[in-house]
């Protein structure tokens, strides 16, 4: 009896032993880095001047290891377009934390419509006419996303999305369903359609009409029609 009692402690000892080292260096929590951009999400630099990149901050556990914060993507100011900088820490486990920044080259000559961030209207809205699906009634925006604009030579500006993230955000389809393009402001500050893409569907608009920009409140509106059904009718303002 004493034999068996023996070999059963011993058996027991064994045991947590062997799930002692089974669970030996497995960290039970796990707590990311604080990384965070100084600056705004989105900076605005003149084609030809220069690009200094606001920074970041990365603390982890009260322990500031912003030094260990590995950046990549670059900006060409001598080229007009949007770029993005990535920013990315990762843990004492190896778990990452991940930031991007959009820099935008612009063409700085004076123009009546500023380059910047434009907040879309919640007033904003679908409407649907000719024999697509949902045809008549209106489909008013919950969101009030924001959408780039800026000058990409004298007098043509280049949007995000001429949709107003009404796919991309309001139905939550992501970027590959914003309509990126091209417009020519005109002297009587309306507007002219030059050229849109939406990927997710390989296609563009039918056509932009009734576009404005209003000087006073920085506001452009237009209407974006778009697979012969639909109108989206967008007011955006400059933030």
């Amino acid at each position: 009896m004493k034999k068996y009692k023996y070999s059963l402690i011993i058996i027991s000892a064994l045991f947590f032993l062997s799930c002692e080292k089974e669970t030996e260096g497995v960290s039970r929590i796990t707590y990311y880095v604080d990384l965070t951009l100084k600056g705004n999400p989105v900076e605005f630099t003149a084609l030809g001047s220069s690009f200094e990149d606001p920074g970041w901050t990365a603390i982890q556990e009260g322990e500031d290891v912003s030094d260990d914060v590995t950046v990549t993507g670059s900006v060409d100011t001598d080229q007009v377009g949007l770029y993005t900088i990535s920013y990315s820490a990762a843990n004492v486990d190896g778990f990452e934390k991940n930031v991007s920044r959009r820099v935008v080259v612009y063409d700085p000559t004076p123009s009546s419509l500023e380059s910047g961030v434009y907040k879309v209207s919640k007033s904003s809205n679908r409407t649907s006419f000719g024999t697509g699906p949902g045809a008549s009634g209106s489909s008013e925006f919950a969101t009030e996303p924001t959408i780039l604009i800026y000058q990409v030579s004298p007098g043509e500006f280049y949007t995000s999305d001429f949709i107003g993230g009404y796919y991309e955000v309001g139905r939550g389809y992501g970027p590959d369903y914003a309509m990126a393009g091209h417009f020519i402001l005109n002297d009587d500050l309306s507007i002219t359609h030059i050229d849109s893409r939406i990927p997710g569907w390989g296609d563009g608009l039918d056509d932009v009409v009734n576009g404005s920009y209003t000087l006073e409140t920085e506001t452009l509106a237009f209407t974006a029609q778009y697979a012969s059904s639909y109108d989206f009718n967008i007011i955006a303002t400059k933030q």
